[in-house]
């Protein structure tokens, strides 16, 4: 009897274990053809590809624990596809959904090639709790605002009845002509300096990701609800990264998170509520395709950005001379990661303060993120500059100031990323052109030699009374 096989084609699901695709496909064939293919023409960042080159790493490992073989490709994935299906005897071609427009178009376009052939090919959600075409409002269009969409499929998700099942699965040991190694990629260059600071830090992987989630659930959940906002404490999930490779499945985090007993009902609704983000992000990317370069609110088109390449470098350098906001770029360099409040108050101060386009920050963050989202990414760097759908208002200012002094009050967290400031009291940690000549003198510091001068003069900002114990001003530009 001829064995059947079938493809399964990875993307961002990059794990074995509660993966949709792969469920189906053991249903119907003897053997899985693991494939993955490097689209030469899909955005990828420099950092992301670092951590892609070592997840397929472990990727392979695992499959090959299985005796089978993850078998590696570049180029066009439509030609690759039809090459692979003339030379074999697939009669199913299966693959987890992405959300991208550029994804929608290509994958439709494959999967119209594919079944042109007589072979069935089938997609499944292995990337987010719900489908942006699932989720309608009463009045059945698409929701535009976070807190209604989340409580519609926080309400939806708890109503399902989510089983993860790990059947065993036979993974085929083939080999086709055209096929590459995870070496020929040539996703990073290994003398890189910066390659080597991250490594530090992160252990991609699917088995990784599981115990990220096990870390979480035990040493941190229960203090989530205010950790989150604490960049000085290491309290957050650290799963994003995960999550946007598809080492580990949203549902399951869900899941997990949702069932566990021993976490707070308000820490885990604020958990479940960042992975409810997450999903927003694609919600609105499916229904506004251009919003990784356009704003969705038509308005700004027109906004008066300022060119100013100096002060976007500075930016990027972590030397615009405000410490919170330097220790958050520096932190997004030295480990490819920032931490999500922090992220509010470097894009606040980009957009708001130096007035650049919103852009200039998608654009680094998508290069230097380990989980650069082109979603998630998009829709924050919307919300922060004021021209998303569910947008802070432009004229809402993350004062850096006020919001180190709540989210860092000891400076611990400016302390390891600007090490030019570890003698600088408590008090003018966050504001240190503060000090007097008196003060720079007896603790050895002169502002603008041991640590720069503002870039900006941050005075220019209004701040009522109300909102300082917000950590939050509102402006007034005056732009010249």
């Amino acid at each position: 009897m001829v064995a059947t096989y079938g493809i399964h084609w990875f993307r961002q699901d990059l794990r074995l274990q509660e993966n949709p695709s792969l469920l189906s496909l053991s249903k119907k064939v003897d053997q899985i053809i693991p494939i993955y293919i490097l689209d030469l023409n899909q955005r990828i960042g420099s950092t992301s590809k670092w951590w892609l080159e070592k997840s397929l790493i472990s990727l392979y490992d695992s499959i090959q624990k299985h005796n089978g073989k993850l078998n590696i490709f570049a180029g066009d994935p439509e030609k690759i596809i039809s090459s692979i299906l003339k030379n074999s005897n697939v009669k199913y071609v299966s693959w987890n959904r992405l959300y991208d427009p550029y994804s929608i178009k290509r994958d439709t376009k494959i999967k119209s090639i594919v079944t042109s052939s007589k072979i069935e090919c089938d997609s499944h959600n292995g990337y987010l709790l719900n489908e942006p075409w699932n989720i309608k409002n009463k009045s059945g269009t698409f929701f535009k605002v976070f807190t209604p969409y989340w409580r519609h499929c926080d309400e939806l998700l708890k109503l399902k009845d989510i089983k993860f099942k790990n059947t065993k699965i036979s993974y085929a040991n083939s080999k086709f002509k055209n096929e590459i190694t995870i070496q020929d990629l040539n996703l990073t260059n290994k003398k890189e300096q910066w390659i080597k600071k991250i490594e530090k830090y992160w252990i991609p992987g699917e088995s990784n990701a599981k115990l990220q989630l096990k870390k979480y659930i035990s040493q941190k959940a229960n203090n989530y609800s205010v950790g989150r906002d604490r960049p000085d404490k290491d309290l957050t999930s650290k799963l994003s990264p995960y999550l946007h490779f598809g080492e580990i499945s949203a549902l399951e985090v869900y899941d997990t998170v949702n069932i566990e007993k021993k976490i707070d009902p308000e820490n885990k609704k604020k958990f479940l509520a960042e992975l409810g983000w997450r999903d927003f992000s694609y919600n609105l990317l499916f229904h506004y395709p251009d919003m990784t370069h356009k704003p969705i609110q038509s308005k700004f088109n027109k906004f008066p950005w300022i060119k100013n390449a100096k002060n976007l470098s500075l930016w990027h350098n972590g030397k615009t001379g405000i410490p919170i906001v330097d220790a958050g770029m520096r932190q997004l360099y030295k480990t490819g990661w920032m931490h999500n409040r922090v992220r509010m108050i470097v894009g606040s101060f980009l957009t708001k303060n130096l007035l650049l386009h919103w852009k200039n920050g998608e654009e680094w963050f998508f290069d230097t993120l380990v989980d650069a989202d082109v979603g998630s990414n998009s829709a924050g760097w919307q919300w922060i500059s004021g021209c998303g759908a569910d947008a802070s208002p432009y004229f809402r200012i993350f004062n850096p100031i006020l919001q180190g002094q709540k989210f860092d009050p000891d400076g611990d967290y400016v302390k390891e990323f600007v090490p030019e400031l570890n003698n600088i009291p408590k008090k003018y940690i966050h504001n240190p052109w503060e000090m007097s000549m008196e003060d720079q003198k007896k603790y050895n510091f002169e502002i603008g030699t041991s640590y720069p001068t503002p870039i900006v003069d941050l005075s220019l900002i209004h701040i009522s009374e109300p909102t300082r114990r917000r950590g939050i001003s509102y402006a007034v530009f005056c732009l010249k």
